[in-house]
């Protein structure tokens, strides 16, 4: 018989339930325990308390309807992958606007679109040395020690650094890789009114945005090689530009949301790049798209994809989210406390 503490048999009594309202069966349950150092009665005992608990059983319709929700996740997968062109994103040029909103956007597939960011003076003009000698000067905020916190894009506030643009600008040309540092969208840099200028070398393609809606949807991300999004979701539509540099994209479709063990707030627990199936067993169920972005393309990530994110060199970005087209989504999201932080 496992002898137990009070915390360890409340910790067992939750993972029985949790898998209990996942679908698994009481015997697979029993043979788990078992194999863990339970006897049979001892298992059978404990798997009994939770099923006689009356906040199980209520919970207990709320798990088959996520059990019918995965069920059409799974079907609308298998539907997706019967089209083998879906296990690629595709490039495209001279992409006209009814195509882009009915063929990508409104269908939730991703797209590389190569033939406007050629369009912007930012292109060409943006390099490291260019905003050293324009805006050197200029206090900016960054990401830094982001290593010290195993979640560091959730708990953002903690790694916030004020430094001079000039002093980033040397420590990425003059580091190795690293994710230790990174300007990203949340530091807001086309915000800072020293820094406006830069917004006369982009714009908001008309074709497929609206021109006069720039504030609070435009955002630059400055980092060095190395620097890594973890897999994430965003909870609205994203064309992401490629200006200077390339990054690596991972992305799974917003269908496998059960199998990225997205717990809370919008990053999912498992790392895209060694994934620990052992303890993360049904991310080997996602499919992973994998692209590098060059310099000039640009890629729309649909609501609800998932994206992890490496620079493969020093990588400028600018991200636009003012589209034409209806991407209000937030408020259909549940909010979470973690979604609140940073």
């Amino acid at each position: 018989m496992k002898q137990m503490s009070s915390v360890q048999q409340e910790e067992w009594i939750a993972w029985i339930a949790r898998n209990l309202l996942r679908g698994v069966s009481k015997s697979e349950i029993g043979t788990v325990m078992t194999e863990k150092g339970f006897s049979s009665t001892q298992a059978e005992d404990l798997v009994h308390r939770v099923t006689i608990d009356p906040i199980f059983r209520g919970a207990e319709p709320l798990g088959r309807r996520v059990g019918n929700l995965e069920a059409l996740l799974d079907v609308r997968r298998a539907l997706f992958h019967q089209d083998p062109t879906n296990s690629s994103i595709e490039r495209r040029r001279d992409l006209s606007r009814e195509e882009f909103h009915l063929e990508y956007y409104c269908r939730n597939r991703p797209v590389i679109i190569t033939d406007l960011i050629e369009r912007w003076p930012a292109f060409g003009l943006w390099t490291p040395d260019y905003f050293r000698k324009q805006y050197g000067d200029v206090i900016v905020e960054i990401q830094s020690n982001r290593k010290t916190h195993p979640v560091y894009e959730v708990f953002l506030k903690g790694h916030t650094k004020k430094v001079r643009f000039a002093e980033y600008i040397d420590q990425l040309e003059q580091g190795r890789e690293t994710n230790q540092y990174y300007l990203t969208a949340n530091d807001r840099l086309l915000d800072n009114e020293k820094i406006r200028p830069l917004l006369k070398d982009f714009w908001p393609f008309p074709e497929y945005f609206r021109e006069g809606d720039r504030e609070q949807k435009q955002f630059l991300w400055l980092g060095p090689k190395g620097a890594v999004s973890p897999l994430h979701r965003d909870r609205l539509n994203v064309f992401m530009t490629q200006v200077y540099g390339r990054k690596r994209v991972k992305m799974i479709s917003s269908d496998a949301l059960h199998l990225v063990y997205n717990f809370e707030s919008f990053f999912s627990e498992v790392d895209a790049e060694d994934p620990d199936l052992q303890n993360y067993p049904r991310f080997a169920e996602a499919e992973i798209i994998d692209i590098v972005l060059q310099p000039g393309e640009a890629l729309l990530i649909p609501v609800g994809w998932w994206h992890h994110v490496r620079s493969l060199d020093i990588s400028i970005n600018v991200s636009l989210t003012n589209f034409l087209f209806g991407n209000d989504f937030e408020n259909l999201y549940p909010k979470s406390t973690q979604d609140r932080m940073g």
